[in-house]
């Protein structure tokens, strides 16, 4: 996928000003209390690249990107042999001991409690692949109710700890627009703000290749529990909850279509 602060020169690089937005959002999000990396050092170069032709050249720069695990869904589709559609296959196809040793790497850093309690490794398995998918409804249930939008939400962009990972192209909504697209590559659409939760469904289901069988059928009820006890919350409906809340919050939201937000979308290619 090519990023919007790469360009049309797709090498790799990374100028100040969007090295600027990445540390401000990363920062943001953990205020907001959403799990995210986080950027303790910014640091630029001396060598400048051509991204506008309006532009002699912007400076690059490398941000230090902090977290417990960049195990992300991603790794998933190095394991399994040729597919039908693309003929291609992964660089590790057919290595279920790396797949192995993966998982319970996995497991037994990240989440201690599944390893004592499930024994059987095809059940300890089914139960991280659960813990993982409540995971990921919670955290895009948290993106959709500040209005966060996500520009690559590509399976190396998906983690195993529920952290925003990568802001590449990102943005927060000016006004509520469902239809919102953050990545100017993205010409159809695929990484939407609505089309949010079904991206990260989609993701989820290659990491499921790592758990063998787990099944996804909870996913989109978990993430509208998740996003449903947020906007509550937001909207001070505390003491009962009513069937019609749903709908309550669907309606408050709509007239909000002109709302400017603090915090801008930018497009731009940095």
């Amino acid at each position: 996928m090519r990023k919007a602060h790469a360009g049309t020169h797709l090498d790799g690089r990374k100028v100040l000003r969007s090295s600027i937005r990445e540390f401000l959002c990363s920062e943001a999000m953990a205020a907001l209390g959403i799990p995210t990396t986080l950027a303790p050092s910014l640091v630029t170069s001396d060598l400048y690249v051509s991204r506008d032709p309006l532009n002699s050249g912007r400076r690059c720069s490398v941000v230090l990107r902090l977290a417990p695990s960049f195990i992300r869904f991603g790794l998933s589709e190095i394991f399994p042999g040729r597919d039908d559609f693309s003929g291609l296959r992964g660089p590790s196809a057919g290595r279920y001991d790396i797949r192995t040793q993966l998982l319970h790497h996995g497991i037994e850093t990240f989440h201690p409690c599944i390893q004592k309690t499930h024994s059987n490794r095809k059940d300890r398995n089914l139960a991280f692949f659960s813990q993982v998918m409540m995971l990921t409804a919670k955290l895009v249930a948290q993106w959709q109710c500040v209005g966060f939008s996500h520009g690559v939400l590509n399976t190396d962009n998906m983690s195993i700890l529920d952290l925003t990972l990568d802001y590449g192209p990102f943005g927060f909504m000016d006004r509520f627009d469902p239809d919102l697209v953050c990545n100017t590559s993205d010409k159809r659409g695929r990484y939407s703000n609505q089309a949010q939760p079904s991206v990260c469904r989609w993701s989820l289901y290659f990491m499921e290749m790592l758990s063998v069988g787990a099944a996804l059928d909870e996913f989109m009820p978990a993430y509208e529990a998740f996003y449903l006890s947020i906007m509550r919350k937001k909207l001070g409906l505390v003491k009962k909850k009513e069937l019609e809340d749903s709908k309550l919050i669907s309606d408050s939201i709509a007239p909000h279509a002109q709302t400017v937000r603090l915090v801008p979308c930018t497009r731009e290619p940095a």
